[in-house]
């Protein structure tokens, strides 16, 4: 979208919107990042009525715009003229910048005023990138800043959209070579590889079929130092700055993937991939080897013989607790081999190699028979090691947390379903091991995941009061990670009693809905999934069915929200069945924002609301609609 507007005194061009005022609230708002994966602060629906827009002008006479603040008075948007001096050039935007916290975390720019944002940097929690669109279809086509981490993340998303323009933004370019006054010969091999890139990228997307663009979480790039190739030692006129190799770890649904970045050389303040990136723990070509590797055959046997067993990994997926003797040698033979690495290469190199340890432990632990306690036994061991040499370190916390995780997730699947006790013993010392756990490592990279298994654990248990303070812990402390905006829902959802229901979306059959439009009805929203089908979902709508028709014509509404990760689906399951009322769906399961906004983990979920569009009840179970119908009808 481009963005352009006139300011006070003039028109004001917003969209397709002319007004003669200052921009709205709304307006402000309105506007969004041109680039994806911005991490910036968007007011709540309440929010809005207590944020303000201000006129601003620059030092000197020279630019002029919109600062919208929130209720607390912190920064949320800025849009400027930053070259208006006159009359004749104060029409159009050229600056549009973005707040997390009241800190400007993103900003784009044009280089031209009135012309669309060709410039688009990151900055203060938001990172350091810094990317340029140069042929002006709104796309970054070149780095002038970018960190080896948030190239990684780059990588990951090109593989993940199958996006080769964006891949091709952080290859090294003919400019870079001859910054760099690379000999002829050290150049010409750089442009081989180049000239393949775009092949082994296609490759590599190929193989990966497992990672998913809307499931798919960047976790953490591991790298050995960088190495500095000295101008005086090789002969170059410039020292040389690079990393080897770098292993991107990534989760999908549970399961880590690893992705080599290949050579990577810092060109000023960016960082160039010299090749494309290959699939799994170790290439060849992209010679992912530590740098003890390249003078131990022995080492490089075993990175050859853990590449070999990657490639005949099992492609079963078992639930936790349910035994699967192939999983359970495929992963104790990865841990053993993964050993022998770590007894090869260097002390500062084996971090990586002691998680996947722990990875493929927690793997095999969760799926051995009841009496087979080996690889935990394994794994706990591991974990105490790190806890006695390192206590408060990354890599003990990333030790214990899987530890944690892999005997919560046996005792769960073990415990009888219909002893309440039993049940309410494993969460309640759940709980206890992530509240010390949190309390332990409150710098941990696992922190968010605790916390929220914390919350989700307590509203489990019907602690309703402690699951919302861990939501808004996370939600909080913890904003720019994935789950932040997860718990905010969900500590919304917490507290939603009493306060006016929002949600808005979009119909299977493509109509706009908005819920505030029901007032002066009873409205039963409904979230579901059609994996529930089977003795869930289908039977709870067919008394929501008759629910309607026994009060019929007492404005009684129905809204299903449909949380299936396509709209295909969705509107399978409604056409089979025909349940009633007015059907929403969103991309992304539970995953998109109509499960996010109020933090939906646990399908069902159903909520009241009142005539005067106020929540009654989130918690309301369907065999208890009668009661609450009723007693909102009688009033």
């Amino acid at each position: 979208m481009r963005k352009t507007m006139l300011l006070a005194g003039c028109l004001l061009l917003w969209g397709a919107a002319v007004v003669k005022a200052d921009p709205t609230v709304a307006q402000m708002l309105s506007l969004k990042p041109s680039q994806p994966g911005v991490d910036y602060t968007t007011p709540s629906p309440q929010e809005e009525n207590g944020c303000k827009v201000e006129r601003v002008n620059g030092d000197r006479g020279v630019g002029s715009g919109y600062v919208l603040r929130d209720p607390r008075g912190q920064h949320l948007r800025r849009f400027y003229n930053s070259k208006f001096t006159s009359a004749k050039d104060k029409t159009n935007m050229d600056l549009w910048s973005y707040y997390k916290d009241g800190v400007e975390v993103y900003r784009e720019w044009a280089t031209h005023n009135g012309e669309r944002a060709n410039n688009f940097r990151w900055m203060n929690a938001g990172g350091m990138k810094w990317g340029v669109d140069v042929n002006g279809d709104g796309k970054i086509d070149a780095w002038k800043m970018i960190s080896a981490e948030e190239a990684s993340q780059e990588i990951l998303q090109a593989i993940v959209t199958n996006d080769t323009g964006r891949l091709q933004a952080l290859m090294i370019t003919d400019g870079d070579l001859k910054a760099l006054e690379l000999p002829a010969a050290e150049a010409k091999r750089l442009r081989e590889l180049q000239q393949q890139a775009v092949s082994k990228f296609q490759a590599t997307v190929a193989k990966l079929t497992n990672l998913h663009k809307d499931k798919t979480r960047w976790m953490h790039l591991e790298t050995s130092p960088p190495q500095c190739l000295t101008a005086e030692a090789t002969g170059l006129k410039h020292d040389i700055i690079k990393y080897r190799a770098g292993t991107i770890l990534c989760e999908t649904a549970g399961k880590n993937d690893w992705i080599q970045t290949g050579e990577m050389v810092q060109v000023g303040f960016a960082w160039r991939l010299v090749d494309a990136p290959t699939p799994g723990l170790a290439d060849e070509n992209a010679q992912t080897e530590t740098s003890a590797a390249a003078n131990d055959p022995e080492l490089k046997g075993l990175f050859d013989e853990l590449n070999k067993l990657d490639g005949a990994a099992p492609k079963e997926t078992v639930e936790p607790g349910k035994p699967s003797p192939i999983i359970v040698a495929y992963n104790t033979q990865r841990a053993a081999l993964l050993q022998k690495i770590v007894n090869k290469v260097k002390p500062e190199e084996a971090d990586q190699w002691i998680r996947q340890i722990a990875d493929s432990l927690s793997t095999a632990a969760q799926v051995s028979p009841a009496n087979d306690k080996t690889a935990y036994n394994r794994l706990v061991s591991l974990a105490d090691l790190a806890t006695k040499q390192q206590p408060k370190s990354d890599l003990t916390a990333y030790l214990r947390f899987r530890e944690m995780s892999a005997d919560y997730a046996v005792r769960l699947a073990s415990a009888n379903p219909s002893d309440g006790k039993e049940f309410e013993k494993t969460q309640k010392a759940w709980i206890e091991r992530l509240a010390k756990f949190v309390q332990d490592f409150p710098k941990a990279e696992d922190v968010p995941d605790a916390l929220m298994q914390l919350g989700m654990t307590s509203e489990t248990l019907g602690d309703l009061v402690q699951a919302k303070n861990w939501f808004q812990q996370l939600a909080t402390n913890y904003g720019d990670n994935p789950l932040a905006a997860k718990a905010s829902g969900a500590a919304r959802r917490l507290d939603a009693v009493g306060k006016p229901f929002e949600l808005t979306g979009q119909t299977l059959d493509g109509q706009s809905f908005n819920a505030s439009l029901l007032k002066g009805r009873i409205l039963i929203v409904y979230y579901y999934w059609t994996g529930f089908k089977a003795d869930g979902a289908v039977a709870d709508l067919a008394r929501l069915k008759v629910l309607l028709e026994s009060n019929a014509n007492k404005n009684v509404e129905l809204v299903c929200v449909n949380l299936d990760n396509t709209a295909e689906e969705a509107a399978a399951f409604v056409k089979k069945h025909a349940p009633p009322g007015t059907h929403l769906h969103q991309k992304g399961g539970l995953e998109s924002p109509l499960a996010t906004q109020y933090g939906i983990f646990v399908l069902p979920t159903t909520f009241v609301v009142d005539k005067d569009g106020k929540v009654v009840s989130s918690t309301v179970q369907v065999s208890e609609l009668d009661k609450e119908v009723g007693k909102l009808l009688e009033k």
